[in-house]
């Protein structure tokens, strides 16, 4: 299976770069059940409450460089979103009583995002859920990168 280079337009002369049937209904395949997981995602994180958005936010707060409490300026870049949206979801999740604001030690003027218990709790519900998931569905993403 040949991957193309991302960001690269595959020359119109080189006929050998163009991507085959197979490798078209790979990524369709591939496509599809990234939607099936995120879907299932999302009922499972709406069960308990939570939108995708927090839940993720909650996996990179719990996992941010080995535990290290993260900033609201680190969680933005870490979600790929704007400072001032990062704002928002954490106060969101601060009066969800999910997490809490935590003055940085070494500089006052940073406020720090700390996991209370009752994120971890929902944050550790939703990971084993996801976790089992995938293990039942392993086989058929595997089958996706067969040939390669």
């Amino acid at each position: 299976m040949t991957i193309l280079a991302i960001g690269r337009e595959p020359d119109a002369d080189d006929a050998s770069s163009a991507p085959s049937r197979e490798e078209l209904e790979a990524l369709a395949n591939f496509r599809r059940a990234l939607r099936r997981f995120l879907a299932f995602s999302e009922a499972a994180a709406a069960d308990l409450g939570l939108t995708m958005q927090w839940y993720q936010a909650l996996l990179v707060i719990k996992t941010y460089e080995g535990g290290n409490h993260i900033s609201v300026g680190e969680l933005a870049d870490q979600l790929m979103i704007r400072d001032h949206s990062a704002a928002e979801l954490v106060s969101r999740l601060v009066q969800a009583k999910l997490v809490r604001r935590k003055t940085d030690a070494l500089d006052r003027r940073r406020s720090l995002i700390v996991m209370t218990a009752a994120g971890n709790r929902r944050l550790d519900h939703l990971a084993a859920v996801h976790l089992q998931k995938l293990r039942e569905n392993k086989e058929a993403f595997l089958k996706l990168f067969e040939g390669e």
